[in-house]
């Protein structure tokens, strides 16, 4: 507790310094009675995030303008909900206080769309977003400890073409034991095998495809689900707290970026158990989460097997059982429902953090507008620890 305290308080006194101090001087200099719930949401997601900070300009003559502005402006999309660059602007031009809370205090003062688009470009390329998540998370979050991290991948939808994979042609091998003399190509292993030996968290990434592809799904309902486009795999902690995102094509499977989410987050913050679904029921996944000194709790995954299937069918029956005699459960039960938070940083994602309907093409971009709907979610939630 000792590490814990200081922290929160240190954002409580920022909360507090906020609504005293700079809200009636806000309300004084834009001559309004109250602010808004959406303004003073802004406003204090902006005051964390301290995004100019990762905007470096190197150049000496030709200065490069409007880039603290248009930064902070794609973070006001994203908690108004905007899907859009152009429904940005268009606010923009008839919302003044958003305007002045961005940095312009003129609608001439503006930039073009075709600006916002070329420093988006240039932000994207940086990783702004991800490294101001990365920083609010070592200042206010890197003490505490967590008692769950929940790991799952949302689709992306996109508006592109999913790129072509030419097949390898392989000699196909005769069923059976090779003939004497007979070479046969070794089976090539895994993303899963290559990663476990791995030391980087970049490393790992390098093995994840970002292109744009086709992936297949099979929801809650068990109904098969085809999508183009890409996927989100987030970690997210107690209180809904995104704490890594990775951005991949639809085509990768869901534990394919399963150790470098954990490995990441473990650095970030201090947390006891890994939950998981049935996508991510891998040996090496159990392995690299008890290495890393976490409980895995991993659902099972049938995989045809008929044993497998009894010993599910035989789960659930117990389940019905405890429920029916109304006695307590096993506590695994009680962690794994705990999973459902990562679920809901789905749901704020796509529902009120502008990430429903993404119109930019190319991982980078794409990526970019899922880690300013991510930042913006986990200051947010950070918040609510506190208030």
């Amino acid at each position: 507790m000792k590490n814990i305290i200081p922290t929160l308080s240190k954002m409580w006194s920022k909360i507090v310094n906020l609504e005293t101090t700079l809200f009636p001087l806000l309300k004084e200099e834009l001559r309004i009675e109250e602010l808004s719930t959406k303004e003073a949401k802004l406003i204090k997601i902006l005051d964390f995030a301290e995004i100019e900070k990762n905007i470096t300009v190197v150049t000496i003559t030709n200065i490069p303008k409007d880039r603290e502005e248009i930064a902070r402006a794609f973070i006001a999309k994203s908690v108004y909900n905007m899907q859009t660059t152009r429904d940005l602007i268009d606010r923009l031009s008839s919302d003044r206080i958003l305007r002045v809370l961005c940095g312009w205090r003129y609608k001439r003062d503006i930039p073009s769309e075709s600006k916002f688009s070329r420093v988006f470009q240039e932000l994207s390329d940086l990783k702004i977003a991800e490294k101001t998540h990365q920083m609010f998370i070592e200042k206010y979050l890197s003490d505490t400890i967590f008692h769950y991290n929940a790991t799952d991948a949302t689709k992306v939808p996109l508006r592109e073409k999913p790129v072509k994979k030419e097949k390898e042609e392989k000699a196909k091998n005769r069923v059976g034991r090779p003939k004497k003399g007979e070479k046969r190509e070794p089976i090539e292993p895994t993303i899963l095998q290559k990663q476990k030996d791995m030391q980087s968290v970049e490393e790992m990434l390098e093995l994840v495809s970002t292109d744009c592809g086709v992936g297949v799904k099979q929801n809650s309902k068990g109904n098969r689900e085809v999508w183009i486009g890409g996927k989100l795999h987030i970690s997210a902690v107690d209180g809904d707290i995104p704490i890594a995102a990775y951005y991949s094509g639809a085509n990768v499977h869901d534990s394919s970026v399963a150790l470098p989410l954990m490995k990441e987050t473990s650095k970030r913050v201090n947390y006891l158990f890994d939950l998981q679904d049935a996508g991510y029921d891998a040996d090496i996944i159990r392995e690299f989460s008890i290495n890393l000194n976490h409980r895995p709790i991993i659902d099972i995954n049938p995989k045809n097997s008929k044993a497998l299937k009894e010993k599910i069918q035989l789960i659930k029956d117990e389940k019905e059982k405890f429920k029916f005699f109304n006695l307590p459960q096993s506590s695994d039960i009680h962690h794994y429902n705990q999973r459902s938070m990562v679920e809901r940083v789905n749901k704020y994602l796509k529902d009120d953090f502008g990430c429903n309907t993404i119109y930019y093409q190319g991982a980078d971009k794409v990526a970019s507008v899922l880690a300013f709907g991510i930042l913006s979610i986990c200051i947010h939630q950070s918040l609510k620890l506190v208030t």
